[in-house]
């Protein structure tokens, strides 16, 4: 019997480090694709831990598929170099794949002080993995352009290597958090990172439906079967109760109480603690997929591959591909919108604030931390903003002209 658990967090360990070090959230997804493969091979074979030697026999055993286009077998042999760099200990960038990504000398021992600080605080691996990749940039640029004593590190330096960033949204939140610390044990001078401007940049208004677009969607699922019950499960925690992807597959068992009528859980991107309450919607699309549908895994986590042979619990991919699915079966015209589980939990958000419930409530209920999340709801709320819009003033003087008569003989206007 394979290591579930180990298999498990070598594949998320490994996606969180190729995102800390720059792939895109699209590219990481197709590298999870290869690990997917990678560990149904192990489960069918009973293999305990991977080694180089199990990758390379993997990559054989993906050659001699009839399917496998050679570009795709080029591909995953790219893959399993990089986790055997990963697991060498050494440091992979996209852009330069032996780059140096070792801290300066100079600025090494604050280095690890801060990141064990930010370990201390509770940030998620991946979160640290983000800060270690930018203070390792921001220490060699300090060194590349003569800064190498923490007394150089003043107010110029820090903007001039705000100027030379490639990515100047990142570079001032990260360094905000890091100043401070800084400045609080008294290693600079002064929290520098206040002169740094702050950064706007567009957000796109959130995709969100209809409440009949929703429930076309729901009644498109063919619940008759083990996967419909499954992916309608699914849903119905995004779109009834505002879930988001990662935490529905992350959810046990021992977090929903059918007794109380709550999901009680930690979520995924914070770590904070988040209580729900389970609507009878959602509980029975629960017990009807863990009553007769899901078998008898020992599995904690509730959601769980269609694999008979080799079932495991669900990965993001999957959650994102069963919304995409029944989006389309729906017949909805979704045009530009995104069809996924996030515009689910957008569209609950919608609703609640269409019926006028507090902009603030709406942010418990989906999890958000930071109070500012309260200004992303107000792109939501059509209707009240309908009810602010000025009536158009009545065209007068060259205006009313030009409606009027055209361009023509008035080229003064």
């Amino acid at each position: 019997m394979s290591n579930t658990a180990y298999w498990r967090k070598l594949e998320e360990d490994f996606i969180s480090f190729l995102t800390a070090t720059g792939y895109t959230p699209d590219r990481a997804k197709q590298y999870m694709c290869t690990m997917s493969k990678l560990i149904n091979y192990a489960y069918a074979n009973g293999i305990e831990a991977y080694t180089a030697e199990i990758g390379v026999e993997f990559l054989k055993s993906e050659a001699r598929l009839m399917y496998m286009h050679q570009h795709d077998n080029r591909f995953q042999q790219t893959v399993i170099r990089r986790l055997d760099d990963y697991l060498d200990g050494e440091r992979y960038s996209p852009s330069h794949p032996r780059a140096n990504h070792e801290c300066p000398e100079s600025f090494n021992d604050v280095y690890e002080k801060y990141i064990e600080k930010l370990r201390s605080n509770g940030l998620k691996h991946n979160t640290v993995m983000q800060y270690q990749v930018f203070l390792v940039k921001l220490f060699q640029d300090f060194v590349n352009h003569g800064i190498d004593t923490w007394a150089a590190v003043n107010a110029q330096a820090l903007t001039a290597a705000f100027s030379r960033s490639t990515n100047k949204v990142h570079f001032a939140r990260f360094a905000k958090r890091l100043f401070k610390y800084l400045a609080d044990e008294k290693i600079v001078r002064y929290n520098y990172s206040g002169i740094l401007p702050k950064i706007h940049y567009f957000k796109r208004i959130p995709s969100v439906y209809s409440n009949d677009e929703i429930e076309k969607v729901l009644s498109s699922v063919n619940r008759s079967t083990d996967i419909g019950k499954r992916d309608y499960a699914i849903l119905v925690l995004a779109a009834r109760l505002g879930m988001c992807a990662a935490d529905i597959k992350l959810l046990r068992f021992e977090e929903v109480s059918f007794e109380k009528k709550l999901i009680e859980f930690k979520r995924y991107k914070t770590g904070a603690p988040q209580r729900l309450s389970l609507l009878p919607e959602a509980a029975d699309a629960l017990s009807d997929y863990i009553d007769n549908a899901r078998g008898d895994s020992a599995e904690q986590y509730i959601f769980l591959t269609s694999m008979k042979s080799v079932q495991r619990p669900v990965s993001v991919g999957v959650i994102g591909s069963v919304a995409a699915k029944y989006f389309r079966e729906s017949g909805i015209v979704f045009g530009d919108r995104k069809h996924s589980s996030h515009a689910m939990r957008m569209s609950l958000a919608s609703a609640l604030v269409a019926e006028n419930v507090p902009y603030d409530v709406v942010r418990r209920i989906l999890g958000h931390e930071d109070p500012d999340a309260i200004n992303h709801y107000v792109k939501l709320d059509v209707e009240s903003l309908r009810s602010c819009a000025l009536d158009v003033p009545t065209p007068s003087g060259h205006f009313a002209e030009y409606l009027t008569c055209g361009m023509e003989g008035h080229a003064n206007v």
